[in-house]
């Protein structure tokens, strides 16, 4: 029954409004509180999708990488001579010493123009023609590129087609489209020709001929070569009259390693886990050491790093765990929230939303799994304790940091930073013996949460890289809006029904006062 045919007290003066919501008061304090358990469970949710995303990025994280014995195979090396070149290495790499001599750098091929001229003898700019250097008609210019311009002769790979018309800064487009830098030196006057990277195997050549020696000659880019007994280019621009120019080849760089001859057409090699970066070139016969050694601190970093996450994470679970119960709170209403200050609101809402995960089962198994695996020993009998690491004891530690591990002579750890360093010295004396015991026991935890773990997808109940039931979170959440719908839809007709009660006794009411009326009326007559 719509509002619009409630008859409201006209002829009765009653309030049937508020009469009305009294009696319907019950059943509206059920859709309260269902509405309240929904927002709650809401709520739910959103802490254990934020507590999930933590624990999957520590799974796929910290976690992950420690379980890996290359975690624990990090290297560091040192050149002797810096000087000479750089060396980064891998896990593969060879711990030792080796010798290595740097034979040549690489180069890129250049060709430098000679001084070129304005027909006035002005000097040229990049929005010049080539008519403005003497250059009349189309020539065409063949480029060889890299093994092409070492054959004999060199073989085009492209061909530059130019124009007297042409400024010089579409010519030296025109270049570029052929695969070589190009660029005009204004200040110096001079074309600036150079292979697109090092190495001889990209080198160019610029092939003169007659039919374009002239236009060359004009633009300070002509010369003529030869090829000696080591089947390497000479140049020869004497023929280019005031505008030499200068070719220059590109060559790879060489490097002796343990003797052995290695080039690159760049200056970094790698070699049998090792990069190295060529800086200069070493003094006839001379050579430089290079040693690889296994890089204590930085592994020794890695296991504080993965521990500051791991004890971050098992912290907070134990005080999601261990949290106050929020008795006597309820979600707050829009009449309450407006009698109260944002700040007021928020501290109210988080004493409900920091204890939605106390005591929880899910909660509880993972903490479990947490503690207990790190708790064990590996099949080797070693434990923690065996390489400095323990948690404080349940007297010692503060709440809910009971499960948190501490490094002995960890320098940032104010509780055990005066303690011996056991972990760094058997990093040192026995690294084998602490890679094997790590990677067993974060490898079991890592195998605990994983897809055959607790983050195992279960029909119905509980999706893939999830450590708690988000479907049956879910499923309650919808069902709870099904009942909010059910209750609402009760509460309109409940009230409906009184409405139509009341409507009949003022259409009554209203039919008795007309019969009155009525007879007042005969009798005044």
């Amino acid at each position: 029954m719509s509002d619009l045919m409630r008859m409201t007290g006209l002829i009765s003066g009653m309030d049937t409004s508020t009469i009305v919501g009294a009696l319907v008061s019950a059943a509206n304090y059920k859709t309260t509180k269902l509405k309240n358990q929904q927002t709650k469970l809401g709520w739910k949710q959103d802490a254990w999708k934020t507590l999930n995303s933590k624990v999957y990025s520590f799974y796929t994280g910290a976690l992950s990488e420690m379980r890996m014995e290359n975690t624990f195979n990090t290297k560091t090396a040192t050149v002797a001579d810096a000087s000479i070149a750089s060396v980064s290495v891998d896990s593969g790499s060879v711990i030792g010493t080796q010798t290595l001599a740097v034979k040549s750098l690489a180069t890129s091929g250049y060709l430098t123009g000679g001084v070129v001229r304005t027909n006035g003898n002005d000097k040229a700019t990049a929005g010049s023609t080539l008519a403005d250097l003497g250059i009349t008609g189309s020539f065409s210019v063949g480029v060889a590129i890299g093994d092409d311009a070492d054959s004999q002769p060199p073989t085009p790979t492209s061909s530059v087609q130019l124009d007297s018309t042409m400024t010089i800064a579409q010519a030296l487009n025109e270049f570029k489209k052929a695969g070589i830098n190009a660029s005009f030196d204004e200040t110096n006057q001079r074309f600036f020709l150079s292979s697109s990277d090092s190495g001889a195997d990209k080198n160019f050549e610029i092939l003169g001929d007659d039919n374009n020696k002239e236009a060359l000659k004009a633009m300070g880019l002509y010369y003529t070569y030869s090829t000696d007994s080591d089947g390497k280019h000479t140049y020869d621009t004497s023929g280019s009259g005031s505008s030499a120019p200068v070719k220059v080849q590109g060559t790879d760089a060489e490097i002796e390693l343990n003797g052995a001859t290695y080039t690159s057409s760049g200056n970094s090699f790698v070699v049998n886990g090792m990069t190295i970066q060529a800086k200069s070139t070493s003094a006839a016969g001379s050579v430089t050491t290079v040693t690889t050694s296994r890089d204590i601190d930085a592994i020794y970093d890695k296991i504080v790093d993965f521990f500051d996450e791991y004890n971050s994470l098992i912290n907070e679970m134990d005080k999601l765990y261990n949290a106050d119960a929020a008795k006597g709170y309820d979600v707050l209403s829009d009449d309450e929230k407006s009698e109260m200050s944002d700040e007021q609101v928020e501290k109210w809402e988080s004493k409900i939303k920091d204890s939605l995960l106390r005591k929880d089962d899910s909660l509880s198994t993972l903490i479990n799994l947490f503690k207990n695996t790190m708790a064990s020993t590996s099949t080797a009998g070693d434990s923690w304790a065996t390489f400095g690491i323990a948690t404080l004891g349940y007297f010692n530690a503060a709440d809910n940091e009971k499960g948190a591990y501490h490094i002995d002579g960890n320098s940032d750890d104010d509780n055990t930073k005066d303690n011996e360093d056991v972990l760094k010295k058997m990093l040192a004396s026995d690294p084998d013996r602490v890679a094997k015991f790590m990677t067993e026991i974060t490898g079991n935890l890592y195998k605990g949460l994983g897809t055959n773990g607790l983050m195992k997808s279960i029909e119905n109940t509980r999706s893939v890289y999830k450590v708690y039931n988000d479907k049956l979170l879910q499923k309650e959440y919808d069902n709870l809006s099904s009942e909010i719908t059910k209750q609402e839809k009760y509460v309109s007709d409940l009230e409906d029904f009184y409405y139509s009660k009341f409507t009949a006794m003022e259409t009554a009411l209203a039919k008795l006062q007309n019969s009155s009326s009525a007879i007042a009326g005969l009798l005044n007559m």
